[in-house]
């Protein structure tokens, strides 16, 4: 019995021709069907209620569409993300935003990354004092609604905050384990001076020098490993750091706690 030959591809340039001519013919087929999909649901427009937001737990929903300054209805290709990005980071305290405008549904789809509220914050603004809170880098955070139990749940405060202290604060947080002991309230003075108050010490007075903040941070460890038992669980000795090197001890009653 003889064995079934095998047949060998066609050689036929014309062949070759033809298939290549078909696969030119349905790359521009598919690549019109889909730049014709592009411009028709491109300039279709979209509406505040195709913008779906994730990640604001505490940032409430209107706060971000304002924020993100778009005249709604508009077309989705009209939409710049990058824009809506800055603005984003602009007028509201988030840590990361990114934007991505979809097709398939229409929509524009906003991820934020909120800050973690370190300490609870009060600052002078232009109708008096205003309160908020800060996260671990100092930035300012808004109290809303939504995030007025965790304000109220914050045992750190920081009295005073400005755009020029948030670098010290970033400081004094950062270094908060090496204080010996609970940092309970960071204070900044108008005229620039720095107190902390601990579980240790009633007032810790640190002036207006931030070269020394670091070494003065240090020497409070020290101290409240130094000082005798009995005098740091009175809860009232009052620590004067601004000469780091020079360190002295007040009683309440020795002392103007307005400086």
């Amino acid at each position: 019995m003889k064995g079934s030959k095998l047949k060998k591809p066609s050689n036929n340039p014309s062949v070759f021709k033809i298939a290549q001519i078909w696969r030119i013919i349905c790359f521009i087929s598919m690549s019109t069907s889909l730049g014709v999909f592009l411009v028709s649901k491109g300039w279709e427009a979209i509406d505040k209620e195709q913008i779906y937001i994730k990640g604001a737990m505490n940032t409430p929903r209107e706060e971000i569409l304002g924020a993100m300054k778009l005249n709604l209805p508009k077309a989705i290709l009209e939409i710049n993300p990058k824009q809506i990005e800055e603005n984003i980071n602009r007028d509201l305290s988030v840590q990361a935003v990114s934007v991505n405008r979809r097709l398939t549904p229409l929509s524009i789809e906003v991820k934020i990354v909120e800050r973690i509220p370190k300490a609870f914050a009060l600052r002078r603004g232009k109708n008096g004092q205003e309160k908020g809170m800060i996260d671990e880098k100092g930035y300012w955070i808004p109290i809303f609604k939504s995030s007025q139990n965790k304000a109220h749940s914050l045992e750190l405060i920081v009295d005073g905050w400005s755009q020029q202290n948030q670098k010290l604060i970033s400081i004094i947080l950062r270094n908060e384990q090496k204080l010996g002991s609970q940092l309970k309230r960071i204070i900044f003075k108008p005229n620039g001076n720095i107190v902390l108050q601990t579980e240790d010490f009633l007032f810790i007075y640190l002036g207006n020098n931030p070269a020394v903040l670091k070494q003065q941070i240090k020497s409070i460890k020290q101290l409240s490993k130094s000082l005798p038992h009995e005098l740091i669980q009175s809860s009232s000795t009052i620590l004067d750091l601004k000469n780091h090197l020079k360190p002295k001890l007040f009683l309440p009653k020795e002392i103007d706690i307005s400086k």
